[in-house]
């Protein structure tokens, strides 16, 4: 799962358990991140909720281990008096991830400690032995049981319910950034999604009103330097959590599988200073602003998915 699963396993386990999954189709996106402060972000084109039609993380839970080393934990920072406050782990707030000018409070990145490791541990060891309890009774995940964990992972969103994913679309065009949520049939949304502001800490596209877990196609971290990391986990493909779930059939004729492949763009401009990034071309410089573009297809696993490292000014 890599550098973004940072999160607490117990987010994470049931997605490996019903094979469900929120990733880009067709899109266009761009994130400008300038040095006085202000970003600006878009994606237009598709959004879909897709299924694996064969798992094999569902069947074999037990193949898989914990590693200390890909977890995070977080510091909370009160801006006035730079008092550091330890936050338990897995806490990362993305319920309002637009413009945290007014919050009291930054965030880092930190080590986690041995204690708070061995609580992941014992968590993970725990989301296995039920998903191995639930497997050896039925064989199988029971389609009630599934439903019902893809609900709650998703906000109430369940792939194949037309009705359910109507309603989904109009609740979260409720939200500010949601300029269209179309629910296009076949677990396809078409979508346009803007907005502009201050960056202070963190910010992450979709966040998923109700969901349990967020796995955002882009996502801003700042490091303790200031530094502001670029993610994508959810372009990544099946080379990314999609990969820890098994193969997922991106537009094939394997099953009755409708999913769309991802095919788009992602850009970053800056005119702050770019730390790294790892585009094929390199970034381009015009005066003092530098563009990197990628093109984004699913197929290069985390390591080769859209990430770079800026440094602004402010």
């Amino acid at each position: 799962m890599g550098k973004y699963s940072k999160w607490a396993l117990a987010l994470v386990a049931p997605l490996l358990l019903t094979g469900c999954l929120l990733i880009p189709g067709k899109f266009e996106s761009q994130l400008r991140l300038m040095n006085d402060g202000t970003y600006n972000f878009t994606y237009n084109g598709q959004m879909q909720m897709a299924e694996a039609d064969n798992n094999p993380m569902s069947s074999q839970p037990g193949t898989m281990s914990f590693n200390p080393e890909e977890q995070r934990c977080s510091n909370q920072i009160d801006k006035k008096t730079g008092k550091i406050t330890p936050l338990p782990y897995g806490v990362v707030d993305y319920d309002d991830p637009m413009d945290e000018t007014a919050d009291p409070s930054s965030y880092e990145d930190r080590q986690c400690t041995a204690a708070e490791l061995a609580e992941m541990e014992r968590e993970f060891d725990e989301q296995m032995a039920m998903m191995d309890d639930d497997l050896g009774q039925s064989g199988k995940t029971d389609d009630s049981q599934k439903n019902t964990t893809m609900g709650s992972v998703f906000g109430g969103a369940v792939p194949g319910d037309d009705e359910g994913l109507k309603k989904f679309a109009a609740q979260l065009a409720k939200y500010d950034g949601w300029k269209k949520v179309e629910y296009m049939g076949d677990n396809l949304f078409e979508v346009e999604y803007a907005v502009s502001g201050n960056f202070d800490q963190m910010f992450a596209f979709p966040t998923i009103p109700g969901a349990t877990m967020q796995f955002p196609f882009v996502q801003i971290l700042r490091r303790s330097g200031g530094e502001l990391e670029i993610l994508t986990p959810a372009m990544a493909g099946p080379g990314g959590l999609a990969g820890a779930m098994g193969p997922m059939p991106m537009g094939g004729p394997s099953g009755e599988s409708k999913t769309q492949p991802i095919d788009g763009t992602f850009t970053i401009v800056t005119d702050g200073e770019v730390l790294t990034n790892n585009t094929d071309d390199g970034l381009t410089i015009s005066g003092s602003t530098k563009n990197m573009r990628w093109k984004v297809d699913g197929t290069s696993g985390p390591d080769g998915s859209p990430s770079a490292i800026v440094k602004l000014a402010r």
